[in-house]
C-alpha cells in the first residue's frame, strides 16, 4: 500500500527532544520560502524541518504551557488544545506525548489545500500525524493517531487521481451518516471489526446504561478540515475527526445523576464543580480511514480524546 502525490520523496527523520537529530533523503533543488508569512514551498526537508514541533509540543504539555501548545497546534488538535490544557492547570492529569522516532514524511500531490503534510512514526508504536501550514507557521493539525494493524508499505507513486480524492473527500460524512443511521438504511458499511461498528454499538446501549439518567448523544464533525494521501494501488488514506456530544440529565424527579459519565475530578477540572445536575461532555475521535479503489471504507488509526466538559 504505497503512499503517492505530485512529485512525492520520502525520508526517515529520528527524532529526540532535542529535535531533528538525522534525516534521510536527498537534496532539494528548489529552496524553502524565506519569509515566515508566506506559504512555504512544500519538500521533504521543509517537512523534516516541521517535525521539529513534536519535541517543542511534548515539552509544552509537560510544562503545562498553554500559549505554547496554542501556537504549535490547529484544526482540531488546536481546539482540544486549547480546552485540556486550561483543564490540565485546573488539575486533570497532564498530556504525556511518547518520544517519537523513524518518522516517514509524507508529501502530498495536490496543494490546492494549502501546504500540508503526512508522517508516519514507527516508534515507540507506529502512530499517524498531519502538519499544515497556518498563520505562518509549521502547526500540528492530527496526531497522534495510533496504527491499527500492519503499516503501509515505503514505496511512493508519483501520480493523482481526481476521482478517488472526490470519493475520499466524502468520507468525514459518511462517518456521521453511519453513526446517526443505527437502521443502515443510507448503505454506508464497514468491514466486521471496524472501530467504528464497535462505537456505534456504544453509542446505541450508552442511553440504556445510563438510566434512570437521560442521555442524548450527538455527532458532529470536529473539523472541515479533512486530508487525503493517495495510495499506490488506487486507493486513499484520509485523516479526519468527529465530535462526539453527551448531555446527561437526571432522571425525573431526581436532582443528581446516577451514573454520571465523567468522574467528579474531571467535571471540576473543566468546570470548577465537582457535581453537576447536568454536564455535557465533548469528545474528539482522531481518524485515519483507507479507501479502496472501488470506494469501500476501514478505519485504520483511531484516537479518542475527552476535550470539554460544561455544567448547567
Amino acid at each position: 500500500m504505497g503512499l503517492m502525490g505530485g512529485r512525492v520523496r520520502r525520508g526517515v527523520c529520528v527524532i529526540g527532544l532535542a529535535g531533528v537529530v538525522a534525516c534521510g533523503g536527498q537534496p532539494v533543488e528548489t529552496p524553502v520560502s524565506s519569509e515566515p508569512s508566506s506559504p512555504p514551498v512544500l519538500t521533504l526537508d521543509a517537512a523534516e524541518r516541521a517535525l521539529e514541533i513534536l519535541p517543542e509540543l511534548r515539552e509544552a504539555w509537560r510544562g503545562v504551557d498553554c500559549g505554547k501548545v496554542d501556537s504549535l497546534t490547529a484544526w482540531a488538535e488546536g481546539e482540544l488544545g486549547a480546552t485540556v490544557c486550561a483543564a490540565v492547570q485546573n488539575g486533570l492529569p497532564g498530556v504525556d506525548i511518547p518520544d517519537y522516532s523513524e518518522i516517514e514524511v509524507f508529501l502530498p500531490g495536490d496543494q490546492e489545500e494549502g501546504a500540508w503534510f503526512a508522517a508516519l512514526a514507527r516508534e515507540p508504536d507506529p502512530a499517524y500525524f498531519v502538519f499544515a501550514f497556518e498563520d505562518g507557521v509549521w502547526q500540528l493539525a492530527y496526531g497522534p493517531i495510533p496504527l491499527l494493524g500492519k503499516a503501509p508499505a515505503e514505496d511512493a507513486v508519483p501520480t493523482g487521481a481526481t476521482d478517488m480524492i472526490v470519493k475520499a473527500r466524502l468520507v468525514p460524512q459518511q462517518y456521521l451518516t453511519y453513526l446517526t443511521d443505527p437502521a443502515g438504511v443510507s448503505g454506508v458499511t464497514f468491514p466486521a471489526g471496524d472501530p467504528v461498528r464497535t462505537l456505534l454499538e456504544e453509542l446505541l446501549r450508552t442511553p440504556k446504561k445510563a438510566r434512570p439518567d437521560r442521555v442524548s448523544v450527538d455527532v458532529r464533525l470536529a473539523t472541515d478540515a479533512s486530508r487525503t494521501l493517495l495510495l499506490a494501488d488506487g486507493g486513499a488514506l484520509v485523516f479526519h475527526a468527529i465530535t462526539l456530544v453527551f448531555t446527561q440529565k437526571p432522571g425525573a424527579g431526581r436532582r443528581a445523576l446516577r451514573h454520571a459519565r465523567y468522574g467528579s475530578a474531571a467535571v471540576k477540572a473543566f468546570t470548577g464543580k465537582a457535581k453537576a445536575g447536568k454536564i455535557t461532555g465533548s469528545e474528539v475521535l482522531f481518524l485515519t480511514t483507507r479507501v479502496s479503489k472501488a470506494g469501500k471504507m476501514t478505519t485504520i488509526g483511531v484516537r479518542r480524546e475527552l476535550a470539554h466538559i460544561t455544567a448547567g
